[in-house]
């Protein structure tokens, strides 16, 4: 890719999980850190800037921890805000959090 694409080239890498990375992207993140067992996500969310992060789901399986399946069987982009806490919990506040989260997508996607 680095032969390929130009460094400034603004890349999302889905439902990433890898602690790994070697290209500038931006990195999405599903409802993993809403699973108090999977330390690896936790080891690769302090690892990654804030700023290269977007929150998404991988719809329609992955259902962040705090949501039931007998009330949603099927995840959806809403839910993905069950995600920002645990985010801020590593990075900074709620508010800026969300803050960061919703600029780091409006820029990469030009809304």
């Amino acid at each position: 890719m680095r032969k390929c694409v130009s460094s400034d080239y603004e890349i999302h890498r889905h439902c990433f999980t890898a602690a790994t990375c070697t290209f500038p992207m931006s990195v999405g993140l599903t409802a993993v850190p809403t699973y108090s067992s999977t330390w690896e996500a936790w080891e690769v969310l302090r690892q990654i800037p804030l700023e290269k992060i977007i929150v998404e789901t991988d719809a329609p399986y992955f259902l962040p921890r705090q949501v039931p399946k007998s009330l949603c069987q099927y995840a959806h982009l809403g839910l993905a805000l069950h995600t920002v806490p645990e985010i801020a919990r590593v990075k900074d506040p709620v508010s800026h959090t969300l803050a960061i989260l919703r600029e780091n997508t409006s820029c990469l996607y030009s809304l």
